[in-house]
């Protein structure tokens, strides 16, 4: 430790014995200087914190921070699978390359109020190709930010599939979320299968009672279109039966849209899952399955339904949440026009 009485003294000696020497007293100085310096670094601060440090890096810095590509819709509470990925992307009916992009963040009353598309997060984004013979393909996503439809129709934002694009897809995901299930197709069932299968079919709608409109008690339901699928330990049966009341006044229909499931030791299929609407034709609710598969993160089967309307409509998850147990998950906002 430097005694402060001693350093005081040799200043003051050196002080009157060389007062009129002004470099030499300034060399004294700067040596009393260098001896309080030390004092300070030895009494009071540890060695290392005298010594010059650089400042710590940020490691949120901006030039360290991720950027993530605008994107409208990403967050959601809408109760969408988010191991889907950001989007689904529906075949548009013009050509195999014109795709709908559904945002499932948006519910009605958002996607109607929306001005404008950031949809930065989605360009060249590769994707699988689904149908009901489930991945028939893959491409890349064009796309690029654009307004809302001016005429106020409540639309989808637009984009482009680029690469070799099959005919007959119905929805994309992006690559690599989801592995595609096969659906056998009733057109495509023959003979004793094809009985079956409809039978089935009829038998599931019979055993839903509730809701019916009285006015069709007693006329038979046919089944439109029909798919079957085959699940590990269980066979699901997909059908929309149909039944009419043929007056040229007032005809009407009723449909009914129904998913039941029969597990390996069962002799009966169960209704997981059912619709009905009933009126004229026009004003029917009817729905159809674009295409099944298995999300690979969570694991669960789902299919992509359609909820069509007079004017418009919406498409929804349908995931199988327990044995004999479907649930629509989440459904899109609606689009009309």
């Amino acid at each position: 430790m430097v005694n402060a009485d001693l350093v005081v003294v040799n200043l003051t000696h050196l002080d009157a014995a060389r007062r009129t020497d002004v470099v030499a007293h300034k060399l004294s100085l700067m040596t009393f200087n260098r001896l309080v310096l030390y004092a300070a670094c030895v009494v009071l601060i540890p060695t290392a914190a005298c010594r010059e440090t650089p400042p710590a890096r940020n490691s949120d810095s901006a030039t360290s921070r991720i950027i993530t590509p605008p994107l409208t819709g990403a967050t959601s509470g809408t109760g969408w699978d988010s191991t889907a990925g950001p989007a689904i992307i529906v075949a548009a009916s013009r050509t195999p390359t014109d795709a709908v992009i559904v945002l499932p963040g948006l519910t009605d009353s958002t996607l109607a109020a929306t001005a404008r598309f950031e949809l930065d997060g989605l360009g060249n984004v590769p994707v699988d190709l689904f149908n009901s013979r489930g991945v028939v393909g893959t491409a890349v996503l064009q796309v690029s930010s654009q307004s809302n439809d001016p005429t106020g129709c409540v639309k989808w934002p637009t984009g482009t599939l680029a690469g070799t694009v099959p005919s007959g897809w119905k929805i994309a995901l992006e690559k690599g979320r989801a592995i595609g299930i096969p659906l056998d197709s009733m057109e495509g069932l023959t003979g004793p299968d094809s009985t079956r299968f409809v039978a089935d079919v009829l038998r599931a709608a019979a055993s839903l009672t509730n809701g019916s409109d009285p006015v069709f008690r007693g006329i038979p339901f046919f089944v439109r279109k029909g798919y079957r699928l085959m699940t590990p330990g269980s066979s699901v049966i997909i059908g929309d039966a149909v039944r009419k009341i043929n007056e040229e006044a007032n005809p009407r229909e009723e449909h009914l849209f129904l998913l039941a499931e029969r597990s390996g030791s069962d002799t009966a299929y169960r209704v997981g899952f059912h619709t009905r609407s009933a009126g004229p034709e026009e004003s029917l609710e009817t729905s159809e399955i674009l295409s099944a598969f298995r999300l690979k993160q969570s694991g669960r089967t789902t299919m992509v339904i359609t909820f069509d309307y007079e004017d418009g409509g919406k498409i929804g998850l349908l995931e199988r949440v327990a044995p004999d147990t479907w649930q629509v998950v989440w459904k899109s906002a609606y689009t009309d026009c």
